[in-house]
């Protein structure tokens, strides 16, 4: 079960509260005890945490309530994870905290930060959670993140696009307004913001390296962040059937709709233990099945369903997929 930093909890509890939820309405319905609002190296069930934004949002009545707290962040108010992001040199450095310390306020979240020479995407992983609960800590987590830099950069900062897994919101422009951008894609298989990476290169205004080094050390002492392997194989095969179903399963437009370049989109494949290839045969494979399990289709058909562009390619590509479950198999049974 992950669990979340109760400072997360406290910090939304006051600007919920100052919106005119009841604060101590939002503390019971959410299940917390009220000494836990007083205690700060202290880490919480992280379904609290979902619970308190479906509370907030229902007694505010507003569905993009979690933007509007993300948009009012306060610095230093997550401690040590703040002071590691802003006592870096540039934009780029600080976000690259995210991810390797985000152990230090939730063990239920994983940041990725992947760049390429054009652009620099952060995305944000939640391990337990759906529903509203789930979009509504996703959408502060982002938010949060975003606010928090803009907080500490001299110049202007929106993403070039944004994507989010929930659904689209009847009224979108909370959302354009919080993120400065209206590139937002809903129903996407990722949270992520999305920046040019010459944005890396600013420099952050509370940039402190001689308390850098000093929370370095703390920092490292901190558990690992939680394991997500399953993350990018998962991203890959929800794109790789919306690919199938436009007819274009190829690397280079996988790679797109999971905003990064086909070389990274690789070498997260290859750090969770598969391929490109591993992972277009599964899907492949996955979507045969399920065609034929009503009843057979014909080679030509086949072949058009699952992108290929003849028979003959298809039925190499069967054979292949034959070998490698006949290969797991064996391996199942040593």
């Amino acid at each position: 079960m992950g669990t979340d930093q109760v400072l997360l909890h406290r910090f939304v509890i006051s600007q919920l509260t100052a919106a005119g939820a009841d604060r101590e309405k939002l503390i019971r319905e959410t299940g917390l005890p009220e000494w836990t609002m007083a205690g700060d190296d202290m880490h919480l069930p992280s379904h609290t945490f979902s619970r308190l934004w479906e509370l907030g949002a229902h007694a505010l009545g507003d569905p993009a309530v979690a933007l509007q707290v993300a948009r009012r962040y306060e610095l230093s108010s997550l401690g040590l994870y703040d002071y590691l992001f802003s006592t870096a040199p540039t934009l780029g450095a600080g976000l690259a905290t995210c991810g390797p310390y985000v152990a230090a306020v939730s063990t239920n979240h994983r940041f990725d930060l992947v760049a390429d020479e054009q652009e620099t995407t952060l995305y944000l992983d939640i391990i337990d959670g759906e529903g509203v609960g789930r979009d509504l800590t996703q959408l502060w987590g982002l938010g949060a993140v975003l606010s928090r830099a803009r907080r500490v950069v001299s110049e202007p900062l929106a993403p070039i696009r944004v994507a989010l897994r929930q659904q689209a919101p009847a009224d979108r422009r909370a959302y354009v307004e919080v993120f400065g951008t209206a590139a937002i894609e809903f129903d996407a298989p990722v949270d992520s913001m999305t920046f040019r990476s010459s944005d890396m290169d600013l420099p952050l205004t509370t940039a402190d390296p001689v308390l850098a080094k000093i929370l370095r050390p703390l920092a490292d002492a901190l558990p690992p962040p939680p394991p997500l392997a399953s993350a990018w194989p998962q991203r890959v095969a929800e794109a790789l059937s919306e690919a199938l179903d436009a007819g274009n399963a190829s690397l280079d437009r996988v790679a797109r709709r999971l905003a990064t370049s086909p070389r990274t989109l690789q070498r997260r494949l290859m750090e969770a233990g598969t391929t490109w290839r591993k992972e277009l045969d599964r899907a492949r494979d996955a979507r045969l099945r399920q065609a034929t399990a009503a009843g057979s289709l014909s080679r030509a058909r086949q072949a058009q369903l699952l992108g290929y562009s003849d028979a003959g390619s298809m039925r190499r590509a069967a054979r292949r997929w034959s070998v490698t479950e006949h290969a797991h198999r064996c391996e199942l049974l040593d």
